[in-house]
């Protein structure tokens, strides 16, 4: 007897010839798998994340080549992105950032040619010297692809120990954030070129598939947002390939000194980047990024990589988020170790409010800082219980928008960066922002509070939600207009 796809038919000489005929046909006829879309940045994700084969499409792809001296301060690099050109009118030019020239970054980064699709172009620079806008021969139009190469160098500068570095060196660590042209972010069929306030983040940006190959000195310890996939090692150079995504933008962290430490959480590698002296503080800040990590995967949603760091750097008391790597100020693992379980807690939050749910961090700062600020509340209610929850409502949002109060200086929490100053900034846009947060889930109650902070992971991730998206998703939630307490909040 054989078997045919399925069916049992009688042996005979005929029989067998019409059964070897089918069985080729079976085999011929099978359909295939499509491709996964992922393949190349599998490694850097959880098993199980699905995209949206729509969402996914949309995305640009980055191939980054780059050689980082840290001896010079200095690196060169090239970049292909590919950008599908989205959203509903064609796009005359094209706009890239360069934040390292930003008074804030305090480094340089210049363009050193450009081609789109194989054409050589024409550039310059807008935003103060914070954005390249590329010529293009013809229009784009919404649904088409853009191939981009661009050729860059940057610099950094060796900053004094005590001041806060975002980008540069100091204190034997080297931090390249942003340190490429990222393609600028969209708003109402337009390129944003803000020129960032110090106060705030410096932009924001489409998620994005990133390949990287670096080229870095043997010797130093690096923490990146990607995943190595490859390794080679030649005269005291260490050339590796990064990959990652989706992630909203790519970062170096790097030092001869650092030391590390592991940790497993929900399949994900946790590790902790620090320098020697401060190993206790290192231990502890990977300690709190475990508990983090599992507490938000279980209250809001997975943590979509294989692999999240917390890394020692010279921000002095402050953290700075992103994607997969959390910067956490060496201040924190010294001088000021009672902050450092808050610091470490709040930019993990990011991991989910920022980089998974993206938003106009320079027009509407309160729905990504205000959320992570609460998202801690949600922490200390798992870790710690009901009172210790509510003493961090109490002495971290409350007592502060007090004082604001009856000082005459409380601010509504929806205005953009630009129109705070340094005194009112972190009170309105995070202790009021969170307070917010925490209003509205008294006003809707616990439960549903968190459907809907799960929801809005589940229907915004990878996406740019706006103020308005929130608003319809609570009063969708809750079953009721919101409108009114919104506009109270905001100041609209």
């Amino acid at each position: 007897m054989a078997r045919l796809c399925g069916r049992i038919v009688a042996a005979s000489a005929f029989g067998l010839v019409i059964a070897a005929l089918l069985l080729a046909g079976c085999v011929l006829w099978q359909p295939s798998r499509p491709a996964d879309p992922l393949a190349e940045y599998r490694p850097s994700l959880r098993p199980d994340l699905v995209i949206e084969p729509a969402l996914l499409a949309a995305m640009p792809r980055y191939s980054i080549t780059v050689t980082i001296d840290p001896q010079s301060n200095a690196y060169t690099g090239t970049q292909e992105v590919i950008i599908p050109v989205t959203g509903t009118t064609a796009w005359n030019d094209l706009y890239f950032r360069l934040y390292p020239n930003l008074p804030q970054f305090g480094g340089g980064l210049e363009v050193r040619g450009a081609r789109v699709n194989d054409l050589v172009v024409n550039y310059g620079y807008d935003a103060d010297g914070t954005a390249v806008y590329l010529v293009l021969p013809r229009p784009l139009l919404p649904g088409q692809e853009v191939h981009v190469w661009m050729g860059f160098v940057g610099k950094t500068q060796q900053r004094k120990p005590g001041t806060y570095t975002i980008f540069g060196a100091n204190e034997e660590i080297l931090s390249l954030t942003d340190f490429y042209p990222i393609l600028a972010g969209r708003r109402d069929n337009a390129w944003a070129l803000d020129v960032a306030s110090p106060l705030g983040d410096v932009g924001f940006h489409a998620a994005a598939l990133y390949r990287v190959n670096a080229t870095i000195p043997a010797d130093q310890i690096v923490a990146a947002t990607g995943i190595t996939v490859t390794e080679a090692v030649r005269d005291g150079w260490a050339t590796r390939r990064y990959v990652h995504g989706p992630a909203r933008e790519f970062t170096f962290v790097m030092s001869r000194r650092f030391q590390w430490l592991e940790q497993d959480a929900y399949g994900a590698a946790v590790r902790s980047y620090f320098l020697p002296e401060d190993a206790e503080a290192g231990r502890l800040a990977l300690h709190y990024a475990v508990a983090a990590l599992q507490i938000y995967s279980d209250q809001f949603g997975p943590y979509p990589y294989r692999t999240m760091a917390v890394v020692e750097a010279p921000l002095t008391f402050r953290g700075m988020e992103f994607p997969g790597l959390s910067l956490i100020g060496n201040q924190t693992y010294n001088k000021y170790r009672q902050d450092l379980e808050n610091l470490v807690v709040h930019e993990v939050a990011h991991q989910w409010w920022y980089n998974q749910v993206g938003s106009d961090q320079t027009l509407n700062p309160w729905l990504d800082e205000g959320l992570a600020e609460w998202t801690m509340y949600a922490y200390y209610l798992a870790r710690y219980g009901y009172f210790a929850a509510e003493r961090l409502r109490e002495q971290r949002w409350q007592a502060p928008v007090r004082y604001a109060v009856q000082s005459n200086t409380d601010r509504p929490i929806g205005l953009p960066v630009k129109a705070y100053g340094r005194e009112d900034y972190e009170r309105t846009v995070y202790a009021k922002g969170a307070l917010f947060f925490a209003t509205l889930r008294d006003e809707i109650g616990a439960e549903a509070f968190q459907r809907l902070l799960r929801e809005y992971l589940a229907r915004y991730r990878w996406r740019i939600a706006t103020p308005q998206d929130f608003q319809a998703l609570a009063g969708e939630v809750a079953g009721r207009d919101l409108s009114k307490m919104f506009a109270w909040w905001l100041g609209q």
